[in-house]
């Protein structure tokens, strides 16, 4: 993450293991992501979705031929977009990704990628430790029964109609991935911060401490683990 004006650090693995579809409209001619070199491709520029999007094109081309444009962060709109015809393709997520399936869309490539949490250091490791020990709970009973809890993607989209006709057997339950959170790993946050730079889309060296709290991390971790274990 770039530097927080606030002193925010990440500080863990969030639970939900995101999706990310690239996505072309039912009268598109492309099958794979390899079709689509030098082809704009739309992206949420500063979010994980578009991070993943350049990941699926740069191993199917090469770099100089992925080519991207700027697109609304909002991915009603970025779906709405490519059923106009404004763009080639772009990358979505759940519950996108099934609207888009449900309106005759192709996905050409899928990847899955972790988010992290982040704090100030106002928060406690009491706090956090309470938000991890519910958290794992909730990922338990998701796991139990994926389906039942599917309707939740739903939530934050009400109001959308291709969202609202979206019923529980419409989802794909092998996209739907969450897991207990984790510390997180400092060799993967190196290689994002390092892969992020030689996109340029961040300068400088990589700052563990800089980027990660890893006091607060552990704090809050092994408070968790000690009353789950109690």
């Amino acid at each position: 993450m770039a530097e927080s004006p606030v002193g925010a650090r990440q500080v863990g693995r969030r639970a939900t293991i995101v999706c990310g579809a690239l996505v072309v409209s039912p009268s598109s001619t492309v099958f794979t992501p390899q079709e689509l070199a030098h082809t704009p491709v739309a992206l949420d520029y500063g979010n994980g979705t578009a991070y993943a999007g350049l990941q699926m094109l740069e191993g199917a081309m090469p770099r100089e031929a992925v080519i991207t444009r700027a697109a609304p962060t909002s991915p009603a709109e970025r779906f709405a977009g490519l059923m106009r015809g404004d763009f080639a393709a772009t990358v979505l997520q759940e519950p996108w990704i099934t609207v888009a399936e449900k309106a005759g869309c192709r996905l050409v490539s899928t990847t899955f990628f972790h988010g992290t949490w982040v704090a100030t250091r106002d928060v406690h490791p009491e706090a956090y430790a309470a938000l991890l020990r519910g958290i794992t709970k909730a990922v338990h009973r998701i796991n139990a029964d994926k389906r039942r809890y599917v309707s939740y993607f739903k939530h934050d989209w009400a109001g959308h109609p291709e969202v609202d006709a979206l019923t529980p057997d419409d989802f794909n339950l092998g996209r739907i991935q969450v897991k207990e959170p984790t510390a997180i790993p400092e060799s993967e946050a190196r290689w994002a911060w390092e892969w992020m730079a030689s996109w340029g889309l961040i300068d400088g060296p990589f700052d563990l401490n800089g980027q990660i709290d890893r006091k607060l991390e552990g704090d809050a971790h092994e408070l968790a683990a000690a009353v789950r274990g109690g």
